[in-house]
């Protein structure tokens, strides 16, 4: 698995600590914590039930997608849906595969702990107004966050999985 993975997950890491330590300071005790699709706020929670969900979600995420990957290619494969997967099967090839599906976890759940860490900084920020709402950022967030797990899903599809050859 590559270096600029690895460094991509430990930032997510660093940055959802980050953004709940910030959070825990700049939140008031009584906070908007989910909003519309128009932005507005639509439901309250307290400040420490927005911390605690925050918390266990970006575990979940951060820590729990790259168990996953290793775990996935410790049975038969039965429940995997994966481009040639009689080939990374094979004894002979489950390392690499195991290898392959590790930094992909690694990657998806990196890219979600950033986004998680990006939707704790608007909860701030849009509590910091006396109409609590969400801006075109959080649009834009999702939309890029989309973007970059598609792409990496075709990538997998077509050519990550792919048989090498040889």
């Amino acid at each position: 698995m590559s270096l600029r993975v690895w460094g991509l997950y430990g930032l997510a890491l660093v940055v959802k600590i980050g953004t709940v330590v910030y959070a825990t300071v700049k939140l008031p005790e009584r906070i908007a914590s989910h909003f519309g699709p128009s932005g507005a706020a639509d439901g309250w929670s307290s400040r420490s039930s927005y911390l605690i969900f925050s918390i266990l979600l970006g575990a979940f995420i951060l820590l729990g997608l790259p168990v996953l990957g290793r775990l996935l290619t410790l049975d038969s494969g039965a429940g995997m849906n994966i481009p040639n997967k009689e080939y990374w099967l094979r004894p002979e090839n489950r390392p690499e595969l195991r290898r392959r599906l590790t930094g992909d976890m690694v990657f998806l759940g990196a890219v979600t702990g950033l986004l998680l860490s990006w939707i704790d900084l608007l909860v701030v920020q849009a509590n910091q107004s006396a109409a609590p709402s969400l801006g075109a950022s959080s649009w834009v967030a999702i939309g890029a966050y989309l973007a970059i797990v598609l792409g990496w899903s075709i990538w997998m599809l077509t050519k990550r999985y792919a048989v090498p050859a040889s």
